[in-house]
């Protein structure tokens, strides 16, 4: 049995050191709101911006938007993921200059949003928020987690997009377009500068990227959310506090008084691309949601027990075991042992594959 175990872990670190020797393939998480989902008409775009991106390819989950026929699943990108069969977010726009600026790589777009949220916690509407879990002790809002477990579906099927064999997911973005239901309400706007701070930190947190570079595009000044100007100084603010953060500002662009047009979305797109080519950035880890944040427990109340924390999958989405942590006199005695990565003691305590 013990050196079954050792040839499974042996197998284990050489799916993961192989990944290295792969093809990058930079993954972008784009978010927010329904100008994230996007309400514009393709047909409002001329011949060339209609074209399907090849070399990217999108996955999309907007609840209760979307075209159903493209929701959930790795596609090529195209017209038509939006909030509608037919309609555009900026994500069209935002890809094609990529791929344009990087005509030899593969790309991936995650497209992850809601129409009518908050990213504040609004207690009639509980149910609508972001919130982050650092912004309400510890208890991320609905799409938070709907965020994480939609990522971590995604990644599953990444295979679907590219061979994994060939090719590993590797962050390279997030691009968070949200704040004008929180513009519409005082005191959300209010925290709007500390909840977007706290989002940045507990999304890096959360992927495992503490440099992971954020594009704003800000809200539009519109009458229909009346503390604009509060939450686009947030939104600017947290561009001085935080680094690798910057904003696009979306003033003036093409709207129907609420959501941009087809235009709008292709000026956001483009300007995002040209402000993630200015960023500091270097490939991430592949891919993952850090469970460590989530699952790990920050004390052990029985030295004797081994607790699971999580498990093993390879970039298919097969799993191939569990994971406990036990104590470390517990790990001298018992079981096979390795280090699990991390930024602190917490994290690097030593563990063992408790049940396969």
């Amino acid at each position: 049995m013990r050196v079954f175990l050792i040839l499974f872990i042996t197998f284990i670190f050489l799916n993961i050191y192989s990944s290295y020797a792969k093809t990058d393939v930079p993954v972008f998480l784009l978010t927010g709101q329904s100008n994230m989902s996007g309400y514009a008409s393709a047909n409002d775009l001329t011949a060339d911006q209609k074209q399907p991106v090849e070399n990217v390819k999108i996955y999309a989950d907007m609840t209760w938007e979307g075209d159903d026929q493209k929701e959930r699943k790795w596609l090529t990108l195209g017209p038509g993921f939006g909030s509608g069969a037919g309609r555009i977010g900026p994500e069209l726009a935002f890809g094609r200059t990529l791929a344009g600026e990087m005509p030899d790589t593969k790309i991936a777009l995650l497209k992850i949003c809601c129409g009518s949220t908050y990213l504040g916690l609004m207690q009639s509407k509980a149910n609508d928020c972001w919130v982050p879990p650092s912004s309400n002790n510890g208890n991320a809002g609905t799409h938070y987690q709907r965020m994480l477990s939609s990522i971590e579906t995604a990644i599953g099927k990444f295979n679907d997009a590219f061979d994994t064999s060939e090719y590993t997911p590797r962050w390279a973005g997030f691009i968070w377009l949200q704040g004008e239901f929180d513009g519409q309400e005082r005191n959300l706007a209010d925290a709007y500068e500390e909840n977007l701070t706290n989002l940045i930190n507990d999304v890096r947190s959360d992927l495992d990227v503490d440099d992971l570079p954020i594009i704003i595009p800000m809200i539009d000044v519109q009458n229909s959310w009346q503390f604009n100007s509060t939450v686009r100084a947030a939104e600017v603010a947290v561009t001085k506090s935080l680094e690798n953060v910057d904003t696009v500002d979306t003033k003036g662009f093409e709207t129907d008084g609420v959501h941009y047009r087809a235009q709008g979305h292709e000026k956001i797109g483009r300007r995002c691309t040209e402000r993630w080519l200015t960023m500091d950035y270097n490939y991430s880890p592949p891919v993952a949601i850090n469970h460590r944040n989530r699952f790990i427990p920050k004390t052990i109340q029985t030295p004797a027990l081994a607790r699971t924390i999580g498990s093993f999958y390879d970039l298919s989405g097969r799993k191939l075991g569990n994971v406990a942590i036990v104590p470390r006199q517990l790990s001298r005695s018992n079981g096979v042992t390795i280090l699990v990565p991390g930024n602190n003691a917490e994290v690097n305590r030593k563990i063992t594959l408790q049940t396969w």
